[in-house]
């Protein structure tokens, strides 16, 4: 072998960024709204088209990418060429095959709504070959390139890790949830594959090796996902396959390494959020929430800006530091097609469209002496790190002594923070050496030892789920529903004859199948299999549903039969005789199913909508998926024994003219209105929040709870009072109105009145009074059409708030404070912006003194608002402080305060017992003593007489 130089500059491929966009059919949910198609396809001599059509105006917009696939219809003419799996794999599946296997790191994004298909092109239906998806397609390919290897010097090895980033934790899902750090695994930088996490990494010899470790970790992150639902969709999973290929000489030593990560990342979905009337704080816990997302943007924006990105700002960003900067980066963004979904879909194209704009050199991880390479990669770190340090001396003033100069200054405590950190990466630069030399030396026999150790720990690490589907199948058996495509239909519990308990864990009595979450109490229900039938009974007054009714007893199930645990689990009832024991369906029925029987089972009072309207039918779902929610938060609620009570309500929408959904919010003495959105949000954290409480239960541990301000129980922000609305036709002939007028709350309760003004101006600006009908000055116009074309101004003013005492005050006190009203227009140029009144603190008569001058050039959509249009005016404010600290919307509940008082009673009698066995004590001690006393005068008596 001719020697080369261990220094060779890596290759480099341009333009290392590739962006398609795929379409789907439309599902159960889009069908029964009546939505309709809005997305077409067109393929270009180099590139392609995708055209979306706003529902509302016909408005069509165009964005060009790499690749657009057609998977919504094989028949439908002129919405562009229907692409199958085969097409997907050929041109996105190969390119990133190809690259990986060349040495280079890739990774292949999947972006969309929940639902939007992004599932079905990553992982498509498993186990049918001409519907697999691009992982299963290019892990099969990766082991046909291993096998048709045929040089002896040559050894390649294939390992698997998969994580998901929840919540800005890192989590092993190849690990029993047990053993999960309470933080979870924190990314650390290595000097030539970037920053990674220490979880397992399986070795794998064949594709069925893969396959088992993909399906263990779909099958964890579904087990976490009921337990933790709403929020499932809110986890990005990473599947991180690595290639190595070692080639030695014939003396024996490494010649060449080629080293690669094919990172397969199927996102969260990417749901937007409706940004209007949110204040800073929502948007700030909504960032929260979704956090990786937002930083992944940050980073795509800044890479097509060619500025520096900050990958720090999420655990996912640092993950995919690598790729992103020297890799190939493949996205394929799913996309629904119906008109109800048209905002989720225009953002997930403007996203791909962005990273369209990125430009990536992906290098070659190619090394001819890998160990010096690592090393010179080492050394680099060093010195990038030591003259880091010196600069900051030299700013302060030369070789320093730390000890002399004490605390002060900022320079100083950052010096101090670098050496820290300079002894840490020298601590883990060692370990990295020691961990790739060890890897260089691991043998097969090592691997397959690690592999098997691996295969113990997941056999009893799920809780009664089934590891062998296909085997398990011959039994009755549940198998999961989900809303989300990439965690349904992934668990299966098989049934043996006799009686197989299902719960919550607990020591004393630990279940056969074990669940946790929302609703699932110890000794849930049991599942008994007599013969060839099988039954359901429910214990200890649970939530156990059979076709979305309760059950308190012993029902038999039959095939395909819907089954409701708790609050997160829904699963579907299979019987190996199914033509016996079954309903005769010719689908299986699926989570909308499921959820929709459950729906009507627990519909709230007053909340029917017409399901023949299409606007009716969507309503209807999102009630159903409201009543669910909401469910879930009171479940939490109780739990954490919060004094809140939350209950879907259907309302007028002022804003969007449309009905809507909100939800009512009873905390602690006070009354309140969530948005919708702003519950969503307060839900992520409640869920968080219960996750962190159930954590310390299982631990024993008692759970401290948060701090005021991140109490998502605890309303502290600005939020809407209510609303009025102000007719605009007045301004359309230019004469002033003057009224004062009612604010309602969402519910139609009068909260109070405000006097508000809109006057038009003359072209010098003023309001008026004009002299006479003859003024020129006067702006007043006979027919409205005489303005087109034309500018307008006028004043808003606003004036005094009399807030109803009644209503809005709580023992006298003034129930919010900081109130302000703003408002805006629907039309006209800066018009579309809110504009809003100053803050004013506490009290029932607050004097607005608001006045803004508006000019907007008339076209017709102004002046058909101007006519029969009208401007909502909002009053928004927070809970007083009086109000939170008199406890009206503290987190203490009466349930905690009642086991407080019980505890204390109960102390109080212990205290009784003690003081009581005290005095018993006291008084047997007392009579041992004289027993004493007179045991010695008795044995004096007899030494007495013994001596005389």
């Amino acid at each position: 072998f001719r020697h080369h130089s261990c220094h060779r500059m890596p290759e480099v491929e341009e333009d290392a960024v590739q962006v398609a966009v795929r379409m789907r059919v439309f599902n159960g949910r889009e069908k029964g709204a009546n939505a309709r198609r809005i997305v077409r396809m067109e393929n270009l001599e180099r590139g392609s088209k995708t055209y979306v059509e706003d529902p509302d105006t016909g408005e069509e917009r165009d964005f060009k990418y790499d690749y657009s696939f057609q998977s919504h219809s094989t028949t439908e003419k002129g919405i562009g060429e229907w692409a199958d799996q085969d097409t997907v794999m050929r041109d996105l599946g190969v390119p990133v095959l190809n690259a990986a296997l060349e040495g280079r790191n890739v990774s292949l994004f999947a972006y969309g709504q929940t639902g939007a298909g992004k599932s079905f092109s990553m992982l498509g239906k498993v186990g049918v070959p001409e519907l697999e998806g691009i992982i299963p397609r290019s892990c099969k390919e990766i082991f046909k390139r291993q096998q048709e290897e045929t040089d002896p010097l040559v050894a390649i090895t294939i390992d698997i890790q998969v994580v998901e980033v929840y919540c800005e934790m890192v989590n092993d899902l190849l690990a029993d949830r047990k053993v999960w750090p309470a933080q979870g695994h924190k990314p650390r930088l290595t000097p030539k594959m970037g920053y990674v996490v220490d979880t397992i990494t399986k070795p794998c010899f064949n594709y069925d090796d893969i396959r088992t470790a993909m399906e263990f970790a779909d099958k964890n992150r579904s087990v976490g996902s009921h337990a933790l639902n709403p929020e499932s969709s809110r986890a990005h999973t990473i599947y991180q396959i690595n290639y190595q290929r070692v080639l030695k000489n014939e003396q024996g030593k490494v010649a060449q390494t080629i080293q690669a990560k094919l990172n397969l990342i199927d996102l969260a979905g990417s749901e937007r959020t409706d940004s209007a009337g949110t204040t800073g704080q929502m948007l700030k816990e909504g960032n929260a929430i979704n956090l990786s997302l937002t930083a992944l943007g940050g980073c795509i924006k800044a890479l097509s800006e060619g500025k520096k990105p900050n990958f720090r700002d999420s655990k996912l960003t640092l993950l995919l530091q690598a790729s992103m900067t020297s890799g190939k980066v493949i996205m394929i963004a799913a996309l629904s097609p119906a008109s109800i979904c048209y905002p989720e879909t225009l953002s997930t194209l403007k996203f791909a469209d962005r990273i369209k704009q990125v430009k990536i050199k992906a290098a070659k991880n190619v090394s001819e002496d890998p160990v010096a390479e690592l090393k010179k990669a080492m050394e680099a770190m060093r010195t990038a790190m030591q003259t880091e340090i010196d600069q900051l001396k030299a700013s302060l003033g030369g070789d320093v002594d730390l000890s002399a100069l004490g605390g002060g200054g900022a320079e100083v405590e950052e010096l101090q923070k670098m050496l820290e950190e300079q002894a840490a990466a020298e601590a883990r630069i060692q370990q990295d050496l020691a961990d790739r030399i060890k890897q260089l030396e691991e043998t097969a026999g090592d691997r397959q030892a690690r592999a098997s150790e691996i295969n113990t720990q997941w056999s009893g690490a799920l809780g009664g789920v089934s590891l062998t589907r296909k085997e398990d199948e011959h039994r009755p058996y549940f198998i999961n529903l989900h809303e989300d495509e990439r965690i349904a239909e992934t668990l299966v519990y098989a049934f043996d004859q006799g009686a197989t308990t299902i719960g919550k864990a607990n020591k004393e009595d630990p279940p056969k199948v074990e669940l946790g979450g929302l609703g699932i109490v110890k000794g849930h229900c049991t599942v008994h299999v007599e013969g060839s039938e099988v039954f359901i009974e429910a214990h200890n007054n649970s939530k156990t549903l059979v076709n979305g009714q309760k059950i308190t007893g012993k029902t038999q199930l039959v095939h395909q039969n819907r089954v409701w645990l708790g609050n997160n689990y829904a699963f579907r009832f299979c019987h190996p005789d199914y033509e016996r024991y079954g309903e005769g369906r010719e689908e299986d029925p699926d989570f909308f199913v499921a959820i929709e029987e459950s729906a009507e089972s627990t519909q709230t009072p007053g909340a029917v909508v017409d399901a023949d309207d299409p606007l009716g039918a969507a309503l209807r779902h999102k009630l159903a998926e409201a009543e669910r929610k909401v469910e879930q938060a009171n479940i939490i609620a109780t739990d954490l024994e919060k004094d809140c009570v939350f209950a879907p309500k259907i309302y007028e929408n002022r804003q969007t003219r449309t009905t809507d959904v909100t939800v009512h919010v009873q905390m602690g003495t006070q009354s309140l209105v969530w948005p919708w959105e702003k519950f969503l949000v307060r839900l992520s954290e409640m869920v968080t929040v219960w996750s962190e409480w159930s954590a310390c239960e299982a631990r024993g541990e008692a759970y401290q709870g948060r701090e005021i301000q991140d109490d998502p129980f605890v309303d502290i922000e600005s939020q809407l009072i209510g609303e009025t609305d102000v007719w605009l036709n007045a301004l359309a002939n230019m004469v002033e109105f003057s009224a004062e007028t009612s604010i309602l709350s969402v519910f139609g309760q009068v909260q109070g009145k405000v006097h508000v003004e809109i006057n038009p101006c003359d072209r010098n600006g003023n309001t008026g009074p004009w002299d006479d009908e003859d003024d020129d000055l006067d702006p007043f116009v006979d027919d409205p059409n005489d303005l087109l074309g034309k500018d307008i101004t006028f004043e808003v003013k606003i004036g005094t708030l009399h807030m109803d005492q009644a209503v809005t005050g709580v023992n006298g006190v003034p129930k919010f404070d900081h109130c302000f009203i703003r408002y805006k227009f629907d039309a006209g140029n800066d018009l579309e912006s809110w504009s809003k009144t100053k803050d004013l603190s506490t009290g029932f008569t607050l004097p607005m003194d608001f006045s803004n001058k508006h000019t907007v050039r008339v076209t017709k959509d102004v002046l058909q608002h101007i006519t029969k249009g009208r401007v909502t005016l909002q009053l928004w404010g927070s809970l007083s402080t009086k109000v939170l600290s008199d406890g009206g919307a503290t987190p203490t509940s009466a349930r905690a305060q009642s086991r407080l008082e019980e505890k204390k009673k109960q102390l109080e009698q212990l205290e009784a017992k003690v003081q009581e066995l005290q005095r018993k004590l006291s008084s047997k001690n007392d009579l041992i003593s004289q027993k004493n006393k007179e045991l010695l005068e008795l044995e004096r008596q007899i030494a007495a007489k013994k001596s005389s």
